[in-house]
């Protein structure tokens, strides 16, 4: 239907009117209201003689402001007559401008004025009842009458309760979030008297020299008292790390509610730019990351949001981000962005935790690869993979990733039933574990050094590896079994089977050497059939291309762990998908197994500790039968 022009200009000058003359009475009110609390004692006097020019009134407003705020706070409802310039004000607002925020709880900004006008005058009255510009006539009368019915103190529980209901109506609160709130508030005193805590500890351990630290060996902190009674070792753990009694790696560096929101609005503002609808958004917060799960509207492309993966980014203001989508098993899409601050996840606190020796109690060579983005520890069974191929530029925690690996096995086996044969070409990243070989290594005959460092030597270990892979089938078929598991079942007293663990820290470096052909097919052999006899391998590169990780190698690997690489081509080559690019170091991996894709933080642990570990190892751990050796290598 067509609209005059002229009808519609003359409604809009007198909106325009209206709103500035709400304006100009709400400062005119607000005025002459707060002029009031400071000269109402004089001006009251003069109410009366209103048009008497020799008399001068002391409010700002001059007589006028003065009987208004006369009239709206010691005639009405006291101190909340000052609700009355504010609502004005805000519906000049809306009314000049359309402030939408303002129009959307406009109603609900009229049931906050209602409610406080009535409350804050009876509890002022209650609390200061001398007081008349507080409570005003309002709150006088009524709660005179509430104190004849109820008595003062049931006026003050009917005043507690009414606030109470009232905030759980506005501000929708449950139990479940009242709970959250008092932990959280709990936590955070508890983290404001630390610095106290740490004090007592100091003071203690400096005067008192607490004998009891020592601990004796016998009572290592490490596991529960059910696992010392099965005993990893003969021997007692050591005591390697110092006992702290808060979790170091607890998320310290949690993101504030307000980034958390922050980022969520970024995130919803650029897919509605797009045009494209979420139903909603939640944050879960990991050690490295923060993973932002999207749930979108029926009907919306997935890879419209897969490809705004840079937009998003920018948006964030992030060094990098990596877009799940969909996630497994669920119905959202995830965005994962690093966090600001990220939080370091200690190999002692995994070793030391009961969900680390829960979920790896079944396992016969469990080890941990880290933390999960929400915050879980993840566990592996070794002897499940049943091979590991390790990738990952230089410096993004590869090394450390073996090291821990090693660390949990030696942990969680005893000598008798786990052998190490370490390949390093490089000299010096396993070297620290000499000490440990006599007991836990598998050796060559004759051989001098227990960790291989000569290229010219390895097709001679994996040669006798293989043999020794032979002989214990041919035992698997005497005994008429079919794993090492059940041999050692019906064999235990006669003959023990230990799993042997063949792990090489640089396989690119193998593979240049004119051997190359030669080394590739007994890996290869071994990853074909190695497992039933309980031999593994874990082989670990940082130039993960195809002439070192050949198609036949990766056939066999299907466990495979992406630290950092410097391209897609990489990750592709190594995980058969892109990914691996994106992570941002410092331990940060992709875990794939039988096509699941699983990103986790790795466990960081000291050279110092390592060096506690294979000490205590090398002086305490003893083998009945001596060293363990290999059979004679082929002379071909």
């Amino acid at each position: 239907m067509y609209k005059n022009p002229k009808n519609r200009e003359k409604k809009n000058i007198i909106r325009t009117i209206f709103g500035f003359f709400l304006l100009g009475n709400s400062l005119f009110l607000f005025l002459s209201f707060f002029s009031f609390l400071f000269h109402w004692k004089n001006d009251q006097s003069q109410l009366d003689k209103l048009f008497d020019k020799e008399i001068r009134a002391e409010n700002l407003l001059g007589k006028i402001g003065a009987i208004l705020s006369h009239c709206f706070i010691f005639c009405g409802i006291g101190i909340s007559a000052f609700f009355f310039p504010l609502l004005l004000f805000l519906t000049g607002l809306i009314i000049l401008f359309g402030v939408r925020i303002l129009r959307n709880k406009y109603q609900s900004i009229i049931y906050h004025f209602l409610f406080f006008s009535i409350w804050l005058p009876i509890t002022f009255y209650m609390i200061i009842p001398e007081n008349g510009i507080l409570s005003g006539v309002f709150g006088f009368e009524i709660g005179n009458f509430l104190i004849s019915l109820f008595g003062k103190v049931g006026l003050g529980f009917l005043v507690i309760t009414s606030i109470i209901l009232y905030s759980i109506i506005i501000f929708r609160i449950t139990t479940p979030k009242l709970k959250n709130g008092i932990k959280k508030k709990i936590q955070y005193h508890h983290e404001d008297i630390g610095w106290i805590i740490k004090l007592w500890e100091s003071l203690k351990k400096k005067f008192f020299n607490d004998r009891k630290t020592d601990l004796s060996i016998d009572h290592p902190p490490f596991f529960d008292k059910k696992e010392i009674k099965s005993s990893i070792i003969n021997t007692p753990n050591p005591i390697l790390f110092s006992y702290k009694s808060k979790n170091e790696d607890v998320i310290s560096s949690y993101m504030s509610k307000k980034d958390l929101e922050n980022n969520k609005k970024k995130i919803i503002h650029i897919l509605n730019y797009y045009k494209i609808g979420i139903e909603k958004i939640k944050a879960t917060i990991g050690p490295t990351i923060t993973l932002y799960e999207i749930f979108p509207q029926v009907g919306v492309r997935i890879s419209k949001i897969k490809n705004l993966e840079k937009e998003i980014a920018l948006n964030l203001s992030a060094l990098s981000i990596r877009i799940i989508a969909p996630i497994p098993g669920k119905g959202s899409i995830g965005i994962e962005i690093p966090n600001n601050k990220r939080s370091t996840v200690y190999m002692k606190n995994i070793l030391n935790s009961e969900e680390s020796f829960k979920k790896s109690y079944k396992m016969e060579l469990p080890i941990s690869l880290g933390k999960t983005v929400f915050n879980e520890i993840f566990m592996i069974d070794l002897a499940k993979m049943p091979h590991l191929l390790i990738a990952g530029s230089t410096g993004q925690g590869k090394s450390v990733g073996l090291n821990t690996m090693i660390i949990f096995l030696l942990y969680k086996k005893k000598p008798e039933d786990i052998k190490f044969i370490l390949i390093d070409p490089k000299k010096v990243e396993l070297s620290i574990y000499n000490k440990i070989s006599k007991s836990y290594f598998a050796f060559l005959p004759n051989s001098i050094n227990p960790i291989i460092t000569n290229i010219h030597e390895v097709r001679d270990i994996l040669n006798s590896l293989c043999k020794e892979m032979d002989n214990r089938y041919s035992l698997l078929e005497r005994a008429m079994v079919r794993n090492i598991q059940e041999y050692n079942g019906q064999y235990e007293k006669k003959y023990h089977l230990p799993y042997i663990i063949l792990i090489i820290d640089e396989f690119a470096d193998l593979s240049l050497s004119f051997k190359k052909k030669q080394i590739e097919i007994y890996i290869t052999r071994l990853a074909q059939l190695a497992r039933a006899v309980g031999i593994h391998l874990i082989i670990a590169t940082q130039r993960p291309s195809v002439d070192v990780i050949t198609g036949l190698i990766k056939s066999n690997f299907t466990a495979r762990i992406a630290f950092r690489v410097s391209s897609k081509i990489d990750s592709i080559t190594i995980l058969d998908r892109t990914g691996a690019e994106q992570l941002i170091g410092k331990g940060d991996l992709l875990f794939s197994n039988k096509n699941e894709l699983i990103r986790l933080q790795c466990p960081f642990i000291d050279l110092s500790d390592i060096q506690k570990i294979v000490d205590f190892y090398g002086k305490n751990t003893f083998q009945k039968n001596g060293y363990f050796f290999l059979p004679e290598p082929d002379d071909r």
